[in-house]
């Protein structure tokens, strides 16, 4: 009887050590904001925004007032990504020579376009893969109509949070 049980014992133990025992899966990183209006340094009532509605290569994206249009509705999540207005095939595109002050545009979505590369950080900066570049408001102008471009990405620069 004991050398049956001790036999069982040795069979079932690999395996009862090979299971989790009260341990919980690590979480899901988030993925906000993800999806919708992303908005300047938390400001709600601005929104990033693809000038006059018009989707096609090379139309500017500004900042103006949160209206619901598609032209504010853009897909990404945090980490390696691309910023995409929602329905369409057209992303945030930062041009072949991304750098300071040059500005925002929209243009065809390409998969692996170091120019449509972005990583939304942490401290919830959109930052372009690899440049040291950010989305940037430029001057910190929320008037309607102010473009929006890339900077060296910098702490304390609230120009670079968008929500």
């Amino acid at each position: 009887m004991f050398a049956t049980s001790f036999v069982a014992f040795l069979f079932a133990l690999p395996i009862a050590l090979a299971m989790p025992q009260g341990t919980t899966p690590p979480p899901t990183p988030p993925t906000c904001p993800g999806q919708g209006q992303i908005h300047p340094n938390g400001v709600y009532n601005k929104c990033l925004d693809v000038q006059g509605a018009l989707f096609q290569n090379g139309t500017p994206v500004q900042v103006y007032d949160c209206n619901g249009s598609p032209a504010q509705t853009w897909d990404y999540i945090r980490g390696s990504t691309k910023v995409q207005l929602r329905g369409t095939n057209y992303c945030l595109d930062a041009g072949s020579s991304p750098g300071n002050g040059v500005h925002m545009k929209i243009w065809t979505c390409y998969g692996g376009l170091s120019a449509q590369q972005w990583y939304y950080t942490d401290d919830s900066r959109i930052a372009l893969q690899g440049q040291g570049q950010c989305l940037d408001l430029s001057g910190g102008n929320l008037s309607n109509g102010n473009y929006v471009q890339t900077w060296q990405c910098g702490g304390g620069n609230t120009n670079q949070i968008w929500v």
